[in-house]
């Protein structure tokens, strides 16, 4: 292999920099509901690949990196989701915690050879809560909700060191809403929503990658024509990744911005627009900030770790428990390797959530624990 670059002193020296400025002057979203853990290359690396990951991965977080990866590509995977929810008051401690069910994840492109655009399309779950608060708060029951997101990409490699793709977003929602005595449940598809991204290798080892999702309305109804709505923010990133060693390892961060105050009210309306359910949400638009390291340890072998400081976009002032969502800290790790004739990627993620004392109708100490497992299978025809 050509000699590209050195492991560099200062080089690291400059990149930790960056990242301790951007770390400490700014703040991440857990954010309520979202699961931000798409795929096990990209969560092995605390999510902070926006840059690329040169695996299909990039299909869920930046197309545009796929407009370098030629042929036909499949993935098929799995998340396992788990968590510990719980409030204390009155010298005793309730848990909020629900079971949340596996998600699943699937991924396709094709950049024909020869060709410098291609297609892509995916699916993947990044909305999922349940939290059962009835055995603490009599008016305020249940919030079970899960989204599958629906994408469709045209990617395309302007140059050499220059891609760019588009492509749209559909949501299939299903709530399931208890508060105050009054029971929802419906489902249904979103309005289409637009994202865009692109990936530039601005010099030598260093590339830059920028992602922007529409955030949409999604409504759901019941069979009698009750509906509850939830507005999805608008998510912008950046991220940098600069090559280390000889190429060997790739150190990626990324910030994130979105527009969670956006999601003011989860209320459920009759046919006639009466309210059957209000909940007022007192959210914040937050900044998110990740750290991770890819190692090509070997020949087609990955070794992923990384670090995000995560900030909830719930207050403590006027806290929410149907949107439950602490301020915290993730650590990542994962592996990625050849079985048989495909590429196997399995990721473990935990993420450690401080204590809050939330104020207002539902006051209590707040504590939260989540971890993830995920495995996928992919191969190249």
């Amino acid at each position: 292999m050509e000699k590209r670059l050195m492991w560099s002193p200062s080089r690291i020296t400059r990149f930790t920099a960056c990242v301790v400025l951007v770390v400490g002057t700014s703040t991440a979203q857990a954010a309520t509901f979202e699961n931000v853990d798409l795929t096990p290359a990209g969560a092995g690396a605390a999510n902070a690949v926006v840059a690329g990951t040169g695996n299909l991965s990039d299909a869920f977080y930046n197309p545009a990196g796929l407009a370098w990866q030629d042929g036909v590509q499949m993935m098929l995977g799995n998340q396992s989701l788990y968590r510990h929810n719980s409030v204390a008051f009155n010298n005793s401690i309730r848990s909020g915690s629900e079971g949340l069910p596996d998600a699943a994840l699937f991924a396709i492109s094709w950049l024909p050879k020869g060709y410098n655009w291609g297609v892509a399309a995916s699916v993947s779950t990044p909305y999922t809560s349940q939290n059962d608060w009835s055995a603490s708060f009599p008016g305020l029951q249940l919030f079970d909700l899960n989204m599958q997101r629906y994408s469709g990409d045209i990617f395309w490699r302007v140059s050499n060191t220059l891609g760019v793709a588009v492509g749209f977003d559909m949501y299939d929602a299903n709530l399931s809403l208890q508060t105050g005595g009054a029971s929802f449940r419906g489902s249904d598809w979103s309005r289409v929503g637009a994202h865009m991204g692109l990936r530039w290798e601005i010099m030598p080892f260093w590339t830059l990658g920028v992602h922007y999702r529409q955030g949409v309305d999604v409504s759901m109804s019941n069979s009698i024509g009750d509906v509850a709505s939830i507005q999805l923010p608008d998510e912008w990133s950046i991220g940098v990744a600069h090559g280390l060693a000889d190429d060997e390892m790739l150190l990626e961060l990324d910030v994130r911005h979105s527009t969670w105050s956006s999601l003011s009210h989860i209320d459920v309306l009759s046919k006639a627009g009466a309210t059957l359910q209000s909940n007022t949400a007192y959210l914040r638009d937050t900044t998110d900030a990740r750290l991770g390291l890819t190692w090509y340890w070997r020949h087609d072998t990955q070794l992923r770790f990384g670090y995000a400081y995560e900030q909830g976009a719930n207050p403590s002032d006027g806290y929410q428990p149907l949107l439950s969502d602490l301020t915290g800290h993730k650590i990542s790790m994962g592996f990625g390797g050849m079985a048989a004739t495909m590429h196997l990627d399995v990721t473990w993620t935990g993420t450690y959530y401080a204590r809050v004392s939330g104020t207002g109708a539902y006051p209590g100490r707040y504590h939260d624990m989540r971890n993830s497992f995920m495995f996928s299978l992919s191969k190249k025809f």
